[in-house]
């Protein structure tokens, strides 16, 4: 009786001790899947975080560890409208040069000549930025030669005996400016009594100090005539997000010294079917080499298509003597 006992408990016993191996075997088991899923989201998180480095990060910098706070800061830059536009985005660009103001060339313009000045923002002129823009010329268009200055000069060409000549200047300083009017002497080397032509592209970078839009754009004109007094003026409509009080203010100082206005509506009108670049567009750089357009601020401005039509438009109010 005892060793029927005795067997019964070495019975109960091995169980018990087969149960709490078990258990442990369970317990361990799911440690080790919760290790590895953590693991997992560990990776796949750093390699988000290190994905968006990469992406904010200018080419010649270190990449930032991972614990950065201001990823996400840096990258609510890149997209924003303004930056984009702007600053980084603009810059001067001309043809030939016999003065020199402000790192910009202009050429003197004389009555053995046809003589074209373009003042504008990205549409019309704009700087190299790294990873983003790779020439000197309008923004998103595939060449230089296929933005709508350099097509406009082309058909200038034909209309003409004279030589032509080209001088762009970024009017975006004056956009951005509280004191606009303060900005107009840096332009007064560009024009003389031999001008002959003078189109304005501006608008799509005024953002603040529209308080004073009306004096601005009347004295923006008023310059212009005055410095070149035998000029025809052009002033475009915006092809960009186009403002009512901009554009108010434009006809009015167009109203006030009889400046054609160029109306943007065939323009606007197919700019998002035809007339936008895109992400994945390829431009030719000023390295000669092909580019992929990655920058949602670049792919918002006109494709060769959207720079022939602004092209036509002011070729429509030309006059050619």
């Amino acid at each position: 009786m005892k060793k029927k006992i005795y067997s019964n408990l070495v019975l109960v016993l091995c169980a018990m001790f087969l149960l709490a191996g078990c258990q442990a075997a369970t317990d361990t088991g799911e440690t080790q899947q919760e290790v590895q899923e953590t693991q997992k989201k560990s990776e796949v998180r750093s390699a988000f975080i290190e994905e968006k480095v990469t992406e904010t990060q200018e080419p010649s910098e270190e990449p930032e560890p991972e614990t950065e706070a201001v990823i996400p800061e840096e990258t609510e830059t890149q997209t924003e409208p303004e930056t984009e536009a702007v600053p980084e985005t603009e810059t001067e660009t001309e043809t030939e040069t016999e003065t020199e103001t402000d790192g910009v060339s202009a050429i003197v313009a004389s009555e053995n000549t046809f003589d074209y000045v373009a003042l504008g923002n990205s549409v019309t002129c704009n700087d190299m930025a790294e990873g983003n823009w790779w020439g000197s010329w309008g923004m998103a268009a595939s060449s230089e030669d296929k933005d709508y200055i350099h097509l406009v000069s082309r058909w200038l060409g034909g209309q003409t005996s004279k030589s032509v000549t080209a001088t762009v200047l970024d009017l975006k300083k004056w956009e951005v400016a509280q004191d606009r009017n303060a900005i107009l002497a840096d332009y007064v080397d560009y024009f003389n009594e031999y001008t002959d032509l003078v189109t304005i592209q501006t608008g799509e970078n005024i953002t603040t100090f529209k308080e004073t839009l009306g004096s601005d754009y009347t004295n923006l004109v008023k310059f212009i005539k005055e410095k070149a007094p035998n000029a025809q003026v052009l002033m475009l409509g915006e092809v960009l997000w186009p403002s009512e009080d901009i554009e108010a203010a434009k006809r009015g100082a167009c109203n006030a010294y009889g400046v054609p206005f160029v109306e943007m509506t065939d323009f606007l009108n197919g700019y998002e079917a035809f007339y936008r670049s895109a992400v994945g567009a390829v431009v030719l750089g000023a390295d000669g080499g092909q580019h992929t357009i990655t920058n949602e601020v670049v792919a918002a401005h006109p494709n060769d298509e959207g720079m022939a039509c602004i092209a036509q438009l002011v070729i429509n109010h030309i006059s050619v003597p």
